[in-house]
């Protein structure tokens, strides 16, 4: 008996070499994520210092506003929610499984 191999489609094979663990929730969480770490690190973001300046020399004293709220404690949570995101939304599972169910036919 002569076995007949199934050709694939150029789409089939297209199809199945871009596909990867995570869905596309995975990706649209982790881009909330690191802008939540971005803005938190924006907002600590000193103004320009011209103390600072001349020489590469550092003022002894720190800046004016450099303990100011934004700095201590607004800057700090969102960068703290976005790290804290990143483990969940690793280990997230879509409500719809049928990207996982496809990839375990293969």
């Amino acid at each position: 008996m002569k076995t007949e191999k199934k050709k694939d489609s150029a789409r089939q094979r297209a199809t199945r070499s871009w596909k990867t663990v995570f869905a596309w929730q995975h990706y649209a969480l982790t881009a909330v994520a690191v802008a939540l770490i971005v803005t938190g690190f924006l907002l600590m973001l000193p103004e320009a210092d011209v103390r600072n300046r001349p020489g590469g020399r550092f003022a002894p004293t720190p800046g004016p506003g450099a303990f100011e709220a934004r700095r201590i404690r607004v800057a700090p949570i969102p960068c703290f929610v976005g790290f804290a995101m990143m483990p969940f939304v690793i280990m997230y599972v879509p409500r719809s499984r049928q990207r996982i169910d496809e990839m375990g036919e293969n």
